[in-house]
């Protein structure tokens, strides 16, 4: 038995004492309103509170409160997230979140709607990936220090990620052979249509998804598909490489084929032809690898599967506005706004001058992220269909538009994607070529920043 003075029985009782007291301090409960928005009018937004968290406890309460701009109404403001309709006036609109945790403990964050008249005219599909990469695995818990910002914590597959109608943020409808939409857990069906983007895609059978074609050899099956009015159309086509990307599900990893087979069976991991001619040789055109969704240029003469497409409107033609600094493209098809100049050039009035930032992935993430911090603007990497946007196969020589961004480098660019076979590597695309494909995460890319 061990005795003790009365001085060190003080001592010990007020260690204890002082021990308990620091266990019962409650952690305050972190914010996060999410990330800002470029929208047009008209437009269901939708604002999310989902990444605010409680480290010792659980946030008991939400509260969305307007803080600026033309007076809208939330719906469900005292949920995680909350959705309005965007008034037809230009303006910025923000936002305060207020969460209460279970001590009541508050915290507070905002984020800005900007409401442009500029019409969006289309949306990207999301990338499908829900992991983020350490450099060594791709984990299901992102919020990574050293890996801040990745693919996973953006867009549709965070904010709308639900399974019912396609993997994460996808979203599609099962077309009958008469065009015709079935239920979700219908189990024929001829046709998908793309409820993001409207395109409608052929369903391959098991007897065409195993042929191949020559480019040159195209024209009679769509013919064929055409004539036969497939799910009520006759305007069936091959898709441009975009559009065909946008189907390309990147978290899917090796031997399956990158596509959601619950929507369409019958896919294969072959190339697959677009209709996009590649504009520095006439004899190839482009094509994307379903086994791991690279984007290549293929000679005409390459053996390759095809998937039909249809719309009923023409895609819209690229339209960039300028901000008044000169300083930021806004994409009206997209609705993203781009940093007019790659990191490490600036805007000078009249181009980007400078010498352009090229690092490892983990240097360019950390970079985007502390550009965030620093001008309270929401940059970011953009992911590797965001990036790929930017192509404009069109050009012969730099595959972008160089008005709207002049003086890009003839480089590879850095995506915030991670590789979904291996975690040691990540999506760049190139813009002289125009490729998307993987590369090492201490390859060195330059960085161009999105939000």
């Amino acid at each position: 038995m061990i005795l003790l003075s009365k001085f060190q029985k003080t001592i010990f009782i007020t260690a204890v004492c002082l021990t308990a007291n620091a266990h019962a301090v409650n952690q305050k409960p972190i914010a996060d309103a999410g990330v800002d928005q470029n929208v047009s009018f008209s437009t269901n937004v939708t604002i999310s509170g989902a990444k605010s968290l409680d480290s010792d406890g659980i946030i008991k309460t939400y509260q969305w409160t307007q803080t600026k701009g033309t007076k809208i109404i939330l719906q469900n403001a005292k949920s995680v997230s909350t959705t309005f309709e965007s008034p037809k006036k230009v303006g910025e609109l923000v936002f305060k979140l207020t969460i209460t945790d279970d001590k009541k403990a508050i915290a507070n964050d905002t984020v800005t709607i900007n409401v442009s008249e500029q019409k969006i005219t289309s949306q990207l599909n999301d990338t499908g990936i829900t992991s983020c990469s350490d450099g060594a695995f791709n984990v299901n818990g992102c919020g990574i220090s050293q890996y801040p910002r990745q693919d996973a914590e953006f867009g549709r597959d965070f904010f709308d990620n639900d399974d019912k109608d396609g993997h994460a943020g996808f979203s599609f409808s099962k077309i009958s052979a008469t065009g015709k939409q079935l239920p979700l857990d219908a189990t024929e069906w001829a046709c998908v249509k793309d409820n993001i983007t409207g395109l409608l895609w052929e369903v391959k059978t098991p007897k065409n998804a195993i042929e191949n074609y020559a480019f040159a050899d195209i024209d009679k099956f769509v013919k064929t598909i055409n004539s036969q009015k497939l799910c009520g159309e006759t305007n069936w086509r091959l898709p441009q490489i975009q559009e065909l990307q946008s189907i390309v599900d990147y978290s899917v990893p090796l031997p399956n084929p990158n596509i959601d087979l619950n929507f369409f069976p019958n896919s294969t991991s072959k190339i697959y032809w677009s209709g996009t001619a590649y504009a520095k040789t006439k004899n190839d055109v482009w094509g994307i690898y379903f086994e791991d969704g690279r984007v290549f240029e293929q000679n005409k003469k390459t053996l390759a599967a095809i998937r039909l497409a249809s719309s009923a409107q023409k895609s819209p033609a690229k339209n960039y506005v300028i901000s008044k600094d000169g300083t930021e493209v806004f994409d009206t098809q997209t609705g993203l706004t781009w940093r007019r100049c790659v990191e490490g050039m600036k805007w000078d009035g009249k181009t980007c001058t400078g010498y352009p930032f090229g690092g490892m992935l983990v240097e360019s993430l950390q970079r985007a992220a502390s550009e965030a911090r620093l001008t309270g603007k929401a940059w970011r990497l953009p992911n590797i269909k965001e990036l790929g946007s930017l192509i404009d196969t069109s050009q012969p020589n730099l595959a972008i538009d160089l008005t709207a961004f002049p003086e890009t480098p003839n480089d590879q660019m850095w995506s915030s994607s991670p590789y979904a076979l291996d975690a040691f590597f990540g999506w760049a695309v190139h813009f002289y070529y125009g490729s998307s494909y993987y590369t090492y995460l201490e390859d060195i890319g330059m960085m161009r920043l999105v939000r």
